[in-house]
């Protein structure tokens, strides 16, 4: 089939969009909604962020469930049926939840549920099948779909609740009806890999890498088979046994976990930190824009880079400049000062998460990608999560936020660190036979 024939970027567009819809508007928009809700029912400021806390872990620690549910019933069903739950779940919040237990068990769970499977933890194993040489591109866009919606679902969702008269539900009711678009484009376009159109991976022409295709013909020209994948793209067939054991898969892990602690301590706590230091909401919600809106740079990196060169470096990078954007949070003393570290922390997370992505589907293959994202993504949001509560903690003792940052800092130099010096891993073989696997298709 020709290349201009090639589905896998017109199933990104599809991806990009389900993407924006069901991951941003719960993540970024959520809390306009909950807001409103916390003033109606009068809730203490305890069980107001209780539903957003329980949502931030549960929207990622079942990922590990997810790919489970990827690797028996598709890529497809998955998404639709996360899709489904988020509909369900918005549809709920919009007309019976009307108390703060209520609200963490539609939200906190099913909502939450609905987000991993129907966000990047379901789509992102449909896009490491379809590109190989184009992964980091295609990740890249993927992720750009979240840091969109981040923009854009807020001040959208206020402005729903507005004009209804400030009825909180009536955001819920948009969310719903976005949920059920998202529901049709996964029914519709999701294909779960080349193959099933009978297409190659990044459109190209089904021949052994490195080779080319000599026509049975003998009078017709040679056709040139595709350019050999680069060597950072692993040609092993890894069990997710060994990538577990594997140590170098830990220390990159890990490497994440200082600057996604950091993005989810300054998300949940870095307007009130500005405003102990004099700055208005107004000037403190620009910096959680800025931040927001400033990931798509870390994305464009990888993007422009990341099939090139190994994207590990370019995850170093991101880290460093996390670690950079951590240390200048602690003491902003204008809004020059605020927009360096909004772009530092932005660009620093941004690229550091979907860098994370890629290379560990480049370093252990499609096969298990979707279990070992899983558990990254857990790991991550379990100690971003511990880190954001032991922040208050910290500052309820201390009177100041300084220590974590700083703590913080330290753990995402180090991982830059860690990240330059590890090296790919390479699987032993097993039983005397050599552990490689050569796909013709990747």
């Amino acid at each position: 089939m020709a290349k201009s024939g090639f589905y896998g970027w017109r199933l990104i567009a599809a991806f990009w969009v389900i993407v924006f819809i069901n991951l941003a508007f719960a993540a970024y928009g959520s809390p306009v909604m909950n807001a409103g809700m916390a003033l109606q029912l009068h809730l203490s400021r305890t069980l107001a962020g209780l539903p957003y806390s329980l949502y931030t872990v549960m929207s990622a620690v079942p990922s590990v469930l997810i790919a489970v549910l990827v690797r028996r019933f598709g890529v497809r069903l998955t998404v639709v049926l996360g899709s489904l739950l988020i509909l369900i779940g918005c549809v709920l919040m919009a007309t019976v939840v009307n108390s703060a237990l209520a609200a963490v068990i539609v939200f906190g769970f099913v909502i939450a549920f609905g987000v991993c499977a129907g966000g990047v933890f379901g789509t992102q194993p449909g896009v490491v099948l379809w590109f190989v040489r184009r992964r980091a591109l295609a990740l890249s866009l993927l992720y750009s779909g979240g840091a969109f919606g981040g923009l854009i679902a807020a001040p959208a969702l206020n402005r729903v609740i507005v004009h209804a008269g400030g009825n909180w539900r009536a955001g819920w009711w948009l969310y719903a009806a976005l949920a059920a678009l998202s529901t049709v484009i996964a029914a519709v376009f999701i294909r779960e890999r080349p193959s099933d159109l009978g297409q190659e991976p990044d459109g190209g022409p089904p021949a052994r890498f490195g080779a080319r295709r000599e026509s049975r013909d003998a009078g017709a020209p040679a056709v040139p088979a595709a350019p050999p994948r680069p060597e950072f793209i692993t040609r092993e067939v890894w069990p997710f046994t060994e990538v577990l054991g594997s140590g170098r898969f830990w220390i990159m892990v890990l490497a994440l976990c200082g600057g996604s602690a950091g993005f989810t301590l300054f998300l949940s706590q870095g307007m009130l930190h500005l405003k102990d230091l004099g700055f208005t909401i107004a000037q403190a919600a620009l910096a959680v824009s800025v931040t927001t809106g400033s990931a798509l740079l870390g994305k464009a990196a990888l993007a422009l880079f990341g099939d090139r060169i190994d994207p590990r470096y370019i995850w170093a990078i991101t880290a460093a400049v996390f670690g950079i954007g951590l240390v200048l949070v602690v003491h902003p003393r204008n809004m020059l000062s605020v927009y360096a570290f909004s772009l530092c922390c932005g660009f620093g997370f941004g690229g550091g998460l979907v860098c994370m992505m890629t290379t560990l589907s480049n370093y252990y293959g499609t096969e298990v990608f979707a279990a070992a994202a899983g558990v990254a993504g857990a790991l991550n949001t379990v100690i971003s999560f511990i880190a954001s509560v032991l922040g208050g903690v910290v500052y309820d003792a201390l009177g100041s936020y300084a220590p974590t940052f700083y703590i913080l800092a330290a753990w995402c130099f180090a991982g830059a660190v860690a990240l330059l010096l590890v090296r790919p891993p390479m699987r032993r073989s097993v039983g005397g036979e050599a552990a490689v696997a050569v796909s013709g298709r990747a």
